[in-house]
């Protein structure tokens, strides 16, 4: 399953259209989908009209920009509107038993853009330790450590503290375009038939992490929270130079990279 998924919909910045994400979706062989729209989530008979068409199990969510980052929220009402403070949209979470993934988290990190370090004064300095005592990951349930959209480093970070945390990291391509569906995906140990048994199924940590080679090959990461970080990243740089050269002619956006 692809954990995180724009589509023009709902995102300004993705121009991948619902018949695009289809085809992509069967190309590398997904069962499913997380549409986590910047903007309003899909109405609920577009969703189930296009899970009739795919054949494909497909949530929607939302990606919500607020004061402590982004965080791609599972199992929240679709009416709620107008939330930036990430302890307020805690607290909904909660009240609605939905689920809350922190996405990118060391995205442009140590620059002035990275959104939860970018204003300390050298951030580069801090051990992952003193990384994972930003207040914003005793909020979330889990963190998002393989975004394609993200480096090496960026990914490794973010695996690192949620070592720390012991919290359940997860996998979302962060597409916004065809090329970029399945890139990085979260492959679970037990079918999933609804939003409600996604979320069960992520809070129980059932199952593993994996990254599309461009040989179409899924690579597992060797991560597991709680649990060992044995084998780095497991992010294929070779890959990452791939990706930047096909998004970049797909994309006409310069800015779309610093928004998503």
């Amino acid at each position: 399953m692809d954990m995180h998924i724009h589509t023009s919909i709902g995102s300004p910045d993705s121009n991948l259209t619902p018949p695009r994400l289809l085809e992509a979706a069967h190309w590398v062989g997904l069962d499913g989908l997380v549409i986590a729209e910047h903007g309003d989530p899909w109405a609920s008979e577009r969703l189930e009209r296009f899970r009739q068409e795919s054949g494909l199990f497909v949530c929607s969510g939302r990606e919500w920009e607020t004061d402590f980052g982004h965080i791609v929220v599972l199992g929240l009402d679709s009416e709620v509107q107008g939330i930036e403070r990430a302890d307020e949209l805690h607290s909904l979470a909660r009240a609605q038993g939905a689920f809350m993934i922190l996405v990118h988290p060391f995205r442009f990190f140590p620059s002035h853009s990275n959104r939860l370090f970018g204003r300390q004064y050298d951030p580069s300095s801090l051990t992952a330790t003193e990384l994972a005592q930003h207040p914003v990951f005793e909020l979330v349930d889990a963190i998002e450590v393989l975004n394609y959209a993200c480096t090496q480093k960026e990914n490794q970070l973010a695996q690192e503290a949620a070592q720390v945390l012991g919290k359940q990291g997860v996998a979302g391509s962060d597409a916004h375009t065809y090329t970029e569906v399945g890139r990085c995906v979260t492959i679970f140990q037990r079918a999933v038939g609804s939003e409600r048994e996604l979320i069960e199924e992520l809070r129980a940590g059932r199952y593993h992490l994996a990254q599309r080679r461009p040989s179409g090959e899924y690579v597992s990461l060797a991560f597991a929270a709680p649990g060992d970080l044995s084998a780095g990243s497991g992010y294929d740089q070779a890959d990452r130079h791939h990706k930047q050269g096909s998004s970049q002619k797909a994309d006409d956006n310069p800015c779309r990279q610093a928004t998503r």
